[in-house]
């Protein structure tokens, strides 16, 4: 399997999906002009509504993440890893703040953060 996808997060599964895929170009593991696997394929092996899949896949290609060749399926475009890395900063950016907001504590925020990154070296 590809990924996964947390059928119990408040996330939508097509907002999951596109996270995945953004992850696997920022990490190099897909790079530009590498295909994605068909709309098919990726909702049999995640267990999702084919619908599901279609959507992320064309929001990919409206933001410029992936392209529609025709008759072949759907690869990885020249990204703005930038761009990317820049939204994921202003999502942990909104998450810090609502932390603050809630009273959590810096040091607990800092604790978790370097948990997070020493766990995956």
């Amino acid at each position: 399997m590809w990924f996964r996808i947390d059928f119990h997060s408040s996330k939508p599964i097509y907002e999951q999906i596109k996270e995945k895929i953004k992850l696997l170009i920022l990490s190099r593991k897909l790079k530009e002009g590498e295909f994605v696997p068909s709309i098919r394929s990726l909702a049999e092996d995640l267990g999702v509504n084919l619908n599901t899949v279609a959507r992320a896949y064309r929001e990919l290609v409206q933001e410029g993440i992936l392209e529609v060749r025709r008759g072949e399926g759907y690869i990885v475009s020249k990204v703005n890893k930038e761009k990317l890395q820049t939204q994921l900063e202003a999502e942990l950016r909104k998450i810090i703040e609502d932390c603050k907001k809630a009273g959590v504590p810096l040091e607990r925020v800092l604790r978790l953060v370097e948990e997070i990154y020493r766990g995956d070296e």
